[in-house]
């Protein structure tokens, strides 16, 4: 095999390995649709922070995976997809039979699920409640589980500055859960939060990303507000931070083997399924 056969193969491995992450494994989201659910009030918002998330173009929606917003409370916090809010539900069938989302739910890739855009975060009281949707065929394992949600341990480096959104943001780093991570902080806005589960720099984050730019997030928009913090009043299940990674994990690899055992076997536990 000559030389340029092998560079050719090499660039498509990793060009289909980059589209796998960014859609998650072609795992295929629930149809449910958000609209018209009953919600319940947990807080008082102060101010909205818009993001996208691994976006193209930050002037484009179209090309973000997700527009994700941080409500910052007087004493509590939650961040949730403003995609999803959008999301009207319908399907239509591929040629191989595969259920495909028609229109709704915006943004790239939007035929695919997500874990983190599918999850409802609520932070209080240094901890976190994380309300997970999971894909179709498997919303039977809707569920909520809370954690101890503590700052990351972060380094500054006061003199690299950039202009996000017409504040002056300041450098910082930090490795969380396996990656390293870089994230621009506005000192004059006094709130210790940014995108996800990140928290405790002495300023609003307003862009984030780890240093292979597989998570990005950059804030689009500030706005201060005085209304009520709405979750969504789902009928979740209680469960752990273990079983629900290990459950993603396995649907990220192969969704339609574990849809197959599910839908074969539906009266048979995820963890014994995935013994077989």
């Amino acid at each position: 095999m000559n030389r340029r056969i092998i560079s050719i193969l090499l660039a498509l491995a990793v060009y289909i390995g980059a589209f796998a992450q960014q859609n998650q494994g072609e795992v295929i989201p629930s149809t449910k649709t958000r609209r018209g659910l009953k919600e319940k009030q947990v807080g008082t918002t102060i101010m909205h922070v818009d993001y996208a998330m691994n976006a193209d173009s930050i002037g484009q929606e179209q090309t973000y995976i997700d527009k994700q917003r941080l409500e910052v409370g007087r004493d509590c916090a939650k961040y949730s997809s403003l995609f999803l809010r959008r999301f009207v539900g319908s399907t239509r069938p591929t040629q191989n039979g595969q259920a495909i989302l028609r229109g709704g739910k915006p943004g790239k890739n939007n035929a695919y699920w997500n874990d983190i855009q599918f999850a409802d975060l609520f932070f209080k009281d240094g901890q976190v409640t994380e309300y997970v949707s999971m894909p179709m065929y498997h919303e039977s394992n809707d569920c909520q589980f809370t954690e101890p949600c503590p700052p990351q341990q972060w380094t500054l480096t006061p003199r690299e500055e950039i202009v996000i959104c017409g504040y002056r943001c300041q450098r910082a780093t930090c490795r969380w859960r396996g990656r390293d991570y870089v994230a621009w902080f506005a000192p004059d806005i006094p709130v210790k939060r940014g995108p996800w589960r990140f928290n405790g720099l002495p300023g609003l984050i307003l862009k984030l990303y780890d240093t292979n730019r597989f998570y990005t997030f950059e804030a689009v928009g500030l706005k201060k507000v005085n209304g009520p913090m709405m979750l969504y009043d789902f009928p979740y299940s209680k469960s752990t931070r273990q079983r629900v990674r290990k459950l993603q994990r396995t649907l990220q690899v192969n969704y339609w083997k574990a849809t197959a055992q599910t839908t074969q076997f539906p009266d048979k536990p995820f963890e014994q399924l995935e013994k077989e």
